[in-house]
């Protein structure tokens, strides 16, 4: 997908309204909470294995894919505890694919780090690792809010448009962009019908 036109824009703002507007007090209360939960994992994480923030985010995000959160977390914990026993990828298992427990392995070494062309990849390592404010972690959740179908990606400058509008969106309403986000993924995954 190309740069979005005005057009498209005002739709997606007035589709990320609607799904903001039906949002549940408790779907707004766990959207503000989630990002905050998770950089208290990642601070917790780094002050336990000597590392910082910003890699234990990495080894989050690196086994995400067809992963639950709560045993992302756990998978991440044995990652860093294999490392810290000398143990290698080969070592241990996890739930996701294969390549990626070695990709987790290579950024909790720091032999390997989350790059800006990974563009939500990036955004979602620096909004758990250190609750930035300027990036918007644009999933397929959030997408499918904004064009109210299943879509697998948008392109980079898409996304750049839509991270910029999802920020201003936030601060009408008195949030950050991220937990915004959140807040529009907690009510769009209990309703949303494809």
């Amino acid at each position: 997908m190309k740069k979005l036109s005005k057009y498209q824009l005002n739709k997606i703002s007035k589709n990320l309204d609607k799904w903001f507007n039906i949002a549940t007090s408790d779907e707004i209360d766990e959207g503000l909470q989630w990002y905050k939960k998770a950089n208290e994992i990642c601070v917790q994480f780094a002050k336990e294995f000597n590392t910082t923030s910003f890699i234990v985010a990495g080894v989050i995000s690196a086994l995400s894919p067809r992963n639950k959160w709560e045993q992302n977390i756990k998978d991440a914990h044995k990652v860093f505890k294999a490392i810290e026993q000398g143990k290698e990828a080969n070592d241990i298992k996890v739930c996701t694919f294969h390549k990626n427990k070695f990709k987790a392995f290579e950024i909790a070494k720091g032999n390997k780090t989350i790059s800006k062309d990974s563009q939500k990849t990036f955004a979602f390592v620096n909004n758990i690792a250190h609750l930035d404010s300027l990036f918007v972690t644009t999933d397929i959740w959030h997408l499918r809010a904004c064009f109210n179908k299943t879509m697998g990606s948008c392109g980079k400058i898409a996304y750049e448009q839509i991270q910029k509008l999802t920020i201003k969106k936030a601060n009408e309403v008195g949030m950050k962009g991220f937990e915004y986000q959140a807040v529009i993924w907690s009510s769009i995954r209990n309703k949303f019908v494809n």
